[in-house]
């Protein structure tokens, strides 16, 4: 789907230069709809895991049996309610099923995520800034880097 609408949207920008100079509104228009477009397909977030924190059982706060910064990262598309997690050398899919505001401290947001091997429950920071992935034998706490828009 993306090599397709490189294409279109390479095709889009050929002809939106082209335009003589005559046709100004047709160039606003063919930017304006450029960017209702671009806005439809920038719902996807990709967190950069910048240190990663795991709790194994019995939990202790704040402590790490692992840790470390490997190259980690976490796709989050709220509209098509998918959660992608690359943690070291393992690839995670979830599809959400809930979220709400996390109501011990209102400035998380809670996932509830799940896949074939059941559900598991993640928290994101307000700021984008920290989340938290917690399975019931492990608690994995990631730092993240800005949060971009694909």
């Amino acid at each position: 789907m993306f090599f397709g609408m490189y294409f279109v949207l390479k095709e889009l920008l050929f002809q939106f230069w082209t335009i003589k100079k005559e046709s100004r509104s047709m160039k606003k228009m063919i930017l304006m709809a450029l960017l209702t477009a671009g806005s439809m397909y920038s719902q996807e977030h990709v967190f950069n895991v910048q240190r990663y924190c795991v709790d194994e059982m019995p939990f202790k706060n704040g402590e790490c049996d692992i840790s470390g910064n490997e190259y980690s990262f976490v796709f989050l598309d709220t509209q098509k309610k998918d959660v992608i997690f690359f943690f070291t050398d393992m690839k995670l899919v979830y599809k959400i099923v809930n979220s709400m505001v996390y109501s011990p401290d209102s400035d998380y947001t809670l996932y509830t995520l799940e896949n074939i091997k059941g559900q598991v429950e993640m928290k994101v920071n307000k700021k984008n800034t920290k989340m938290e992935f917690l399975y019931p034998n492990n608690h994995i706490y990631l730092t993240v880097g800005k949060s971009t828009k694909l």
